[in-house]
């Protein structure tokens, strides 16, 4: 428990300031619970006209003045009793109120500052885990340390203060009793929380772990729909959200029964405690009549305390059966600041300088986790204004070097440079005048200029830009077909669109941002020849004004290169112009 609270309060971060000030408020909640209850039994023994059943009522009665009509007592009483009710009924909203305030900001702060830190996540860091798990981590885990975790346990908090206050109380009224009613309550709890202690964990860890595997079925089943209706696979997918689906329903069913089952034990305790009250009182001779004001204190502190009882054992089932979500966002965290001063910052006060040229010297890189050297000695230089092109078998280390190049990942050994300085000291700089364009571009499900214009609000789009970048792309004609031009929506990763035009839209984006380096990476490779002839013409007018870095397995995309590198296991074995390397031109 002592590990579960130091990983609970780590997540919190700075947030814990706030928790003396919420301790200030429970303590205050309890004592107005306090006075609540301790007004009862006077209000019941001035009731029924009973004296010297304990001398605190008496003293009570001897304060207000007995000696005043009866009536005029009961109604005053009475309307003190509704005042101070509606009181703490008013003050115990409030601090409810603030509980759910406070764990519905730490799932928003949680929420943004995951989905900060994931989008600056190293690179090669980010690759170790599948996609799902963050969606995972952003959209569930932050909901169940708020709502599962940190609002249970403040609750707990609340209300085991109160329950601190009002069982001293009884303890001064009636000792003995206060035990009767203490053991029943504390023996029942303590069997069914050693019963199921073990088990709410297991099934919490359970539920994370289907859940993760339902998010990812759901994802790839849907993403992939195309690929996978022609191949005829659906039933895969199908049944990796079924039994991801199924097996979270099972264990949440589990889970459930037993976070609810304490309520309805704690009623039944409670009859227990009055029923034998009752024959205690008969087996000792005394007179039932002046057990009423007793009886109704420890009957109304019962009934305050029951749901007391069931809000912190319920609370505590939760915190169980949700450990494993707190293990798995402090183990997030703790990643995130381990990586945070390396990760690479966008964000220098660097003085631009034009780009006119990178060197790469002696590069070597490796993945985590494993032996095989995935670049190994990589020298080469891209000076502005260039074509380069990159080719080679599938696994030869092309896609590495492209995630060198980008500044995504950082080398081993060797040495990066950008107009002779250190790449990672201006790599915001490089960053900046940089276009990826992979074989499946990235397009939101929005509009056309939206898409081109990505990343920059509605009133800050410049619409001469726009369509100075749409011209460049060639895309004139295409928009001027579209039912709603410029502004139709293009759907979610283009799917009304062909192939050839999401790469005009990729290179439109690329001119919008003022981008002089385009990085092609297997950009045309699922394109028919005629389209892909058509797009490397349109490229090839850039030549000598903009530097084009091509990776690609077809000859003509690369053929009016400037330079072409060879690589083979990760390292470059032949290097020249297109005739040197390809026999062409």
């Amino acid at each position: 428990m002592k590990v579960f609270l130091s990983e609970v309060f780590f997540i919190l971060g700075d947030s814990r300031r706030k928790l003396p000030l919420m301790m200030m408020f429970f303590l205050f909640m309890s004592v107005i619970d306090l006075i609540s209850i301790g007004l009862i039994a006077p209000y019941v023994s001035l009731l029924f006209d009973i004296s010297g059943s304990n001398e605190f009522f008496d003293w009570i009665f001897s304060t207000i003045g007995l000696n005043k009509d009866k009536e005029e007592l009961l109604v005053l009483f009475g309307m003190l009793l509704v005042a101070v009710f509606a009181f703490k009924a008013v003050v115990a909203i409030l601090i409810n109120r603030s509980i759910i305030k406070f764990s519905q900001e730490q799932q928003f702060k949680l929420r943004n500052y995951l989905m900060e830190t994931y989008q600056r996540l190293p690179y090669v860091n980010y690759l170790d885990r599948n996609s799902s798990e963050y969606v995972y981590s952003i959209q569930d885990l932050t909901a169940q340390y708020a709502n599962s975790v940190l609002l249970p346990l403040l609750n707990i908090v609340s209300s085991g203060v109160v329950a601190i206050v009002i069982i001293a109380f009884l303890a001064f009224i009636n000792s003995v009793e206060l035990f009767l009613m203490l053991f029943l309550f504390g023996f029942v709890m303590l069997i069914y929380d050693r019963s199921f202690y073990h088990k709410l964990g297991l099934y919490g860890k359970r539920a994370n772990r289907s859940s993760t595997k339902l998010i990812r079925g759901i994802h790839e089943g849907i993403e992939g729909l195309k690929e996978i209706r022609i191949l005829g696979k659906e039933e895969y997918f199908l049944d990796m959200v079924r039994t991801g689906a199924k097996e979270y329903s099972v264990n949440n069913i589990l889970g459930q029964i037993i976070s609810t089952a304490p309520r309805y034990l704690l009623e039944l305790v409670l009859i227990i405690f009055i029923v034998l009250l009752v024959m205690l009182t008969l087996q000792l001779d005394k007179d039932l009549h002046l057990l009423a004001p007793t009886l109704s204190l420890f009957g109304v502190a019962a009934i305050r305390l029951l749901p007391i009882a069931n809000i912190i054992t319920t609370s505590l089932t939760r915190l169980r059966y949700n450990r494993d979500a707190v293990s798995r966002l402090y183990s997030d965290l703790i990643q995130i600041d381990r990586t945070e001063s390396q990760r690479e910052n966008r964000h220098t006060d660097t003085k631009f300088e034009t780009f006119n040229k990178l060197q790469l010297n002696g590069v070597q890189f490796s993945y985590p986790n494993t032996t095989q050297i995935a670049l190994n000695n990589i020298s080469l230089e891209i000076q502005s204004g260039e074509s380069i092109g990159l080719i080679g078998a599938s696994g030869s280390g092309k896609t590495t070097l492209v995630d060198i190049l980008l500044g995504l990942m950082s080398p081993q050994q060797g040495t990066i440079k950008y107009n002779d300085n250190p790449l990672q000291d201006v790599l915001s700089i490089w960053q900046d005048q940089v276009a990826y364009l992979p074989q499946q571009i990235f397009l939101i499900d929005d509009t056309l200029r939206r898409n081109i214009a990505l990343g920059v609000n509605d009133e800050n789009i410049d619409d001469k830009i726009l369509e100075l970048a749409l011209d460049q792309a060639e895309l004139m004609e295409m928009v001027n077909h579209l039912p709603d031009g410029i502004d139709t929506v293009i759907g979610e990763r283009g799917v009304r669109l062909s192939g050839g035009q999401r790469q005009r839209i990729a290179l439109a984006r690329a001119f919008y941002h003022g981008r002089n380096i385009l990085v092609m990476d297997e950009s045309t490779s699922a394109l028919d020849s005629e389209t892909e002839k058509e797009i490397v013409d349109e490229i090839q007018k850039f030549k000598g004004k903009k530097t084009i870095i091509v990776v690609a397995h077809r000859f003509s995309t690369i053929q009016y290169c400037d330079r072409i590198y060879k690589l083979e296991n990760g390292s470059i074995i032949q290097q020249g112009s297109p005739k040197e390397v390809l026999g062409v031109g």
